[in-house]
């Protein structure tokens, strides 16, 4: 049951976040570099990612401890509730009330954890891993323009139109000289 949470609240937040994602502001290039080299350290930074490690970070254990919860809840909760000497006639008040409880401390476990933004967190630590990949291989940041995003809404996402598109912009020193972005310190 605890995995079934964890995989509901990501999926929850997953589906909140692509329904609502833009055309990217922003992204990687290298001036020069073939499109073999430029896909290929894509895939292997994007893999550095994906594969990173996060159980030991506080929102990872926020959900761990969510998950405990729960299933505590689930294995005290309803299933040793009584029906009462009449087990096929309605049920008491006192089950109705007792199942309206049980599901206001589920409710109450899944706001304290707080998914969405624990969901962000955690989806921050692998971007930034990403990244980091990224800028080590010698890549830039880029600011894509208005128009520019407008021509990546248009492309499906995943397609190779679109990431021939990207690789034009990513590989042009005239856009990454234009259109840098300045590290963070």
């Amino acid at each position: 049951m605890r995995h079934l949470f964890a995989v509901t609240l990501l999926t929850v937040a997953v589906a909140q976040a692509a329904g609502s994602a833009p055309a990217p502001e922003e992204s990687w290039g290298k001036a020069g570099i073939s499109l073999a080299q430029y896909r290929q350290d894509s895939v292997e930074c994007g893999l550095r990612g994906y594969y990173t490690d996060i159980s030991s970070t506080e929102d990872a254990q926020a959900f761990v401890r969510a998950s405990r919860q729960l299933d505590a809840v689930i294995g005290g909760g309803l299933a040793t509730t009584t029906t009462g000497a009449n087990a096929t006639g309605p049920a008491p008040s006192d089950s109705v009330d007792q199942a309206v409880r049980y599901a206001q401390t589920q409710q109450h476990i899944v706001d304290n954890v707080r998914p969405e933004m624990r969901y962000r967190n955690l989806k921050q630590v692998l971007l930034s891993r990403t990244d980091q990949c990224l800028a080590d291989r010698g890549y830039a940041k880029f600011r894509l323009t208005e128009d520019q995003r407008h021509r990546m809404r248009k492309l499906k996402f995943g397609s190779e139109q679109r990431r021939a598109y990207l690789y034009s912009l990513g590989s042009n020193p005239a856009v990454l000289q234009s259109q840098a972005v300045q590290p963070q310190p």
